[in-house]
């Protein structure tokens, strides 16, 4: 039987390009995928850098929008000053402000006289600051008939640096009428402390410390 050499030649020839051809095939796939992983990368770097600049930006705003707010709700209050005290405050309209007694001005809600704001102020001397903090606790759980042990808040007061307002400590209690807060502070060279009488819908809360805050 001879041995048929075209044959042969025709096998090795059918053979080295089917080798070739798979080798550009994966030549070319080596080539496209590094590409097609960095674009998969960057898209989700993308994704994240601006997930995270929009949660940014989102607060920011809503902070500014709180700034302005209470900006906005100040913007008809008047300087009122006291006729018993050394201090002026801010009022809004729909409340009226009223000496009580000696050392003790009252801010009511013209609408709910059951609604309203005690302030009184002392210098701030040695030994004042921390006998009010320590007298408000005991009003306030006697203003509960004793039931209660006053709630500290930590929400009060805390961003409104730019008020002069420092170590404010607030206290808070429930009563059958409504909540009763106290709060005291210093600023401008006093001892502030704040006693908020409101209804059970706490309506005049926002109010009352928007208020309570101008004490200069």
């Amino acid at each position: 039987m001879k041995f048929n050499w075209k044959i042969v030649c025709t096998g090795f020839a059918a053979a080295f390009l089917l080798a070739a051809c798979g080798t550009d095939n994966a030549d070319s796939k080596k080539g496209t995928t590094p590409d097609n992983e960095e674009q998969a990368v960057d898209e989700t770097n993308g994704s994240s850098t601006d997930g995270t600049s929009t949660d940014t930006g989102t607060e920011a705003g809503s902070n500014n929008e709180d700034a302005n707010e209470a900006a906005d709700n100040m913007a008809d209050a008047v300087l009122t000053k006291s006729d018993a005290q050394q201090f002026a405050i801010e009022v809004l309209p729909g409340y009226t402000l009223t000496s009580e007694e000696p050392g003790r001005d009252s801010l009511y809600a013209d609408d709910n006289p059951n609604a309203f704001m005690r302030i009184e102020t002392q210098p701030a001397e040695d030994g004042t600051y921390d006998y009010l903090v320590d007298n408000m606790q005991e009003v306030l759980k006697a203003a509960s008939n004793g039931e209660e042990e006053p709630e500290k808040l930590t929400d009060v007061y805390t961003d409104v640096a730019d008020k002069g307002i420092k170590n404010a400590k607030a206290f808070k209690v429930d009563t059958e009428s409504g909540p009763v807060t106290g709060i005291v502070f210093e600023k401008d060279g006093m001892i502030v402390r704040l006693t908020l009488f409101d209804n059970a819908e706490e309506e005049y809360n926002d109010d009352f410390l928007n208020m309570g805050q101008t004490v200069q």
